[in-house]
């Protein structure tokens, strides 16, 4: 029998005695389901692709899809010495794909009455490391040339990304209903559902993403994804990771790290090119329209209108199209010359109001 330090495990079975009666409840994978409903289907989709690699092996390895009647029969060490095989036969993963499928696949054998503590898992289980990779600086000129050449959905859709800083995974989920669309700028409202860590949050598209964007809003009703092609999101990822890939390989930009083989460009590229730009002149702001978490809570209370402004003011950093985007920090010097010039008649009046004050004393 399968043991813990202070715990024994035989069937799943949930035995609350009320009253006179027993209720029962037996754990299984499609209880274990009803149990994530409340998570993103993005976050589902992917605890149940991990069970599946989990699944795939089992089959390949014993002959059977189900082996946690046999894991709860077994000692703690057989337990150990069969999640380091499943590990292993992760190799043509990457490292980090690796760890996660297993974190998820943890938490389901958990549920199922396989409690691993953490210090035996350090222990017991060796994963490969992570290399730490330089990462790929994406330029203007590849931007540029990216969505000069792919396919005009998809080059909406990455500049929408680029200039709101969402991950793909939020993108890709996004519908009409979640956009504010009655100024220059397109707002953004990312619901808790879709968004990572189940925080909603507020940001915008630039100008040149918003006015490439309206004419596909006109086709769409309330509920119609704005980019996604399909409602499952992580074959929505895969599909705009595959149209990118066969436009940088016909670029000759299909560049892939030096030990992982993983793509040096990917769709997260353009959050990142976003998120550097905007760092420059913000970071705290930058890091709120991202999803992480910001060093001071001052931008969760201004209103849409004050983010917005605020936004507006490094909006040229984040555009593509070299006209606009000269057209845009012209703008910006104009208003700021504006404003120094309002600032120095503000000065020059109020010392001039002072005299006269003084004037009329004397």
């Amino acid at each position: 029998m399968y043991k813990s330090t202070s715990y024994s495990y035989g069937l799943v079975l949930l035995t609350i005695s009320i009253g006179m009666g027993i209720l029962s409840n037996t754990r299984s994978k499609e209880s274990f389901r009803s149990k994530i409903l409340s998570q993103s289907k993005g976050s589902q989709s992917g605890i149940f692709l991990s069970i599946s690699n989990f699944e795939s092996f089992c089959m390949q390895q014993y002959g059977k899809i189900n082996i946690i009647p046999d894991m709860l029969k077994s000692t703690e060490l057989e337990v150990f010495d069969t999640l380091q095989l499943w590990i292993n036969s992760m190799n043509e993963l990457a490292p980090s794909t690796a760890k996660m499928y297993f974190s998820r696949v943890n938490v389901y054998l958990r549920y199922m009455g396989i409690k691993l503590h953490d210090q035996d898992v350090k222990s017991e289980l060796s994963f490969r490391r992570v290399p730490q990779e330089e990462k790929y600086g994406l330029t203007l000129d590849n931007i540029q040339k990216i969505i000069d050449n792919i396919y005009f959905p998809m080059k909406v859709q990455l500049l929408c990304q680029l200039s709101s800083l969402m991950r793909i995974g939020e993108i890709v989920q996004l519908r009409k209903k979640h956009l504010i669309l009655d100024k220059q700028n397109i707002i953004i409202k990312i619901p808790s559902e879709i968004a990572k860590l189940q925080k909603a949050r507020t940001t915008f598209f630039s100008k040149e993403a918003s006015s490439l964007l309206r004419p596909r809003l006109k086709t769409l009703s309330a509920d119609d994804l704005v980019f996604g092609s399909n409602d499952n999101p992580l074959l929505a990822e895969q599909n705009s990771g595959q149209i990118l890939r066969r436009v940088l390989i016909k670029l000759g930009l299909d560049m892939k790290t030096s030990r992982t083989e993983l793509n040096l460009i990917n769709t997260h590229s353009f959050r990142a090119y976003g998120f550097t730009k905007l760092s420059r002149h913000d970071p705290n702001f930058a890091r709120r329209l991202a999803g992480h978490k910001g060093y001071l809570d001052q931008y969760d209370r201004l209103s849409d209108d004050e983010k917005l402004s605020l936004y507006e003011k490094y909006e040229y950093e984040l555009m593509i199209d070299e006209s606009k985007k000269d057209k845009a920090r012209i703008d910006k010097l104009e208003s700021e010359k504006d404003f120094k010039i309002n600032r120095l008649e503000q000065t020059i009046n109020e010392i001039k109001n002072n005299l006269l004050d003084l004037q009329k004393k004397n």
